[in-house]
């Protein structure tokens, strides 16, 4: 028999025995638990009740793209009594998400014998025997269990770690052996200083390349989680950006937008010497919602990490002066377009998301402040930064992101050991000279 998936993290469900009847399928990681046909008469009190309430709520009943874990029909998503739930009609069974047993329980009583539920119990149980049967399969001899990613993130790490000692004991070696034998053939000049900051640069860059490994890494591990199954820790959604209050204007074309992020750059020296000098930037502080299928959340855009695709650039030059939109968007932000010798040469960048656009967010799911009772559905909860994770809000789809990451993280690694190898090179060549 094919054992049951939960429909927001895929992990197996596990069989939860009760003391009122059928034994529970339930997530592990308290995403949720499962219903049989029937099985609601056993675990809900005035269940008649409830069949009423929900039979006299036609038309309410919405099909999603969740697919039923026992028969794998695209299920209907209805709500009854401020509770969600989903429902299959080829199966008949139900899927409870997190809180919602108990918070029926506490509307539709009137039993003669009363139901005592302990989701909490019934999450940690299930808990216990995931963790109990892990356990078992990884120490059953002749099986083989795939390695956590924790797991294979620390052999990667010992392994580099061993081959970065072991070469820079050969590399330092070398170098004792190669100045020993070798004199300087020139006075370390400017172009050596370039090369020495090329080296430091080109470790630079690969050390940026690994982090955007790690990054990429991250994305791959955590489960895309519906809105209605959020649970307070790291999470990952997706769905459609949808303004709080009103919709935002985006500072320098007046582009009607949820979020915006925003610079000035103004073009500073002369000749050789020119170069672009950031004067302000920063990003709308409204949060927005993100919806899916099953609910919205409220994300609180302060401090992400943003990755957005289209960036739209204004400058004045030679060619012409800066819209009236973008001079307006300057006088707000306190910036003038005048210095005593004429105009600055100004150049204005923006990027921004717009209503009903494709999102993705990765960031930790919070209790609102203020709230008092049990967190148990996504209303009471809001997305945003916290230190020592990841916030990202992105414009492109999940698998778009990762490939923009693989690229760069590419581009970054084999450009910096190219440059850095190249620097060692040159400085070889034209420094040093071998002692006959």
């Amino acid at each position: 028999m094919v054992a049951m998936k939960c429909p927001d993290c895929q992990e197996d469900l596990t069989q939860v025995p009760t003391s009122h009847g059928p034994g529970l399928d339930v997530c592990s990681s308290g995403h949720g638990l499962w219903l049989d046909a029937g099985e609601v008469n056993f675990f809900v009190e005035d269940y008649r009740s409830l069949k009423q309430a929900i039979g006299g709520t036609g038309g309410v009943a919405v099909t999603t793209e969740t697919l039923c874990p026992r028969c794998t029909q695209h299920m209907e998503s209805s709500t009854v009594s401020h509770t969600s739930f989903l429902s299959c009609d080829s199966c008949c069974g139900w899927w409870l998400p997190h809180g919602s047993l108990t918070r029926l329980n506490e509307t539709y009583r009137g039993a003669a014998v009363p139901i005592q539920i302990g989701e909490t119990e019934l999450y940690a149980q299930a808990a216990a025997r995931q963790h109990t049967r892990n356990n078992r399969v990884r120490h059953q001899p002749g099986l083989k269990t795939p390695r956590s990613h924790a797991q294979g993130l620390w052999f990667w790490v010992l392994f580099f770690g061993l081959a970065l000692g072991i070469g820079g004991i050969i590399f330092a070696a070398g170098i004792d052996k190669t100045l020993r034998s070798t004199l300087w053939s020139r006075t370390p000049d400017h172009p050596f200083l370039y090369l020495a900051a090329g080296t430091l640069g080109g470790f630079w860059l690969f050390a940026e390349g690994w982090l955007l490994l790690q990054r990429k890494r991250l994305i791959e591990s955590i489960p895309t989680s519906t809105i209605r199954s959020l649970a307070l820790g790291l999470v990952e959604i997706s769905g459609q950006a949808q303004p709080e209050k009103q919709v935002l204007s985006s500072p320098f074309r007046g582009v009607p937008c949820v979020f915006y992020t925003y610079a000035v750059e103004e073009r500073v020296g002369s000749g050789k010497h020119t170069r672009w000098e950031t004067i302000t930037k920063g990003t709308s502080e409204q949060p927005f919602f993100v919806s899916d299928t099953t609910g919205r959340v409220l994300v609180a855009p302060l401090d992400a990490e943003l990755i957005l695709q289209d960036e739209r650039i204004v400058r004045n030059d030679w060619l012409g002066a800066l819209p009236p939109t973008t001079i307006a968007g300057l006088n707000r932000l306190g910036i003038s377009t005048e210095h005593w010798l004429g105009s600055k040469t100004l150049r204005c960048r923006e990027s921004f998301i717009l209503p009903d656009a494709q999102v993705y967010v990765l960031g930790t799911a919070q209790e609102h402040l203020g709230a008092t009772e049990r967190v148990e559905n996504a209303a009471r909860l809001y997305i945003g930064s916290t230190r020592g994770h990841e916030f990202i809000i992105s414009d492109r789809s999940e698998k778009d992101l990762r490939s923009h990451l693989r690229w760069h993280m590419w581009a970054y690694g084999a450009g910096g050991l190219a440059l850095t190898a190249l620097c060692l090179i040159i400085f070889v060549k034209y420094y040093l000279r071998t002692i006959s």
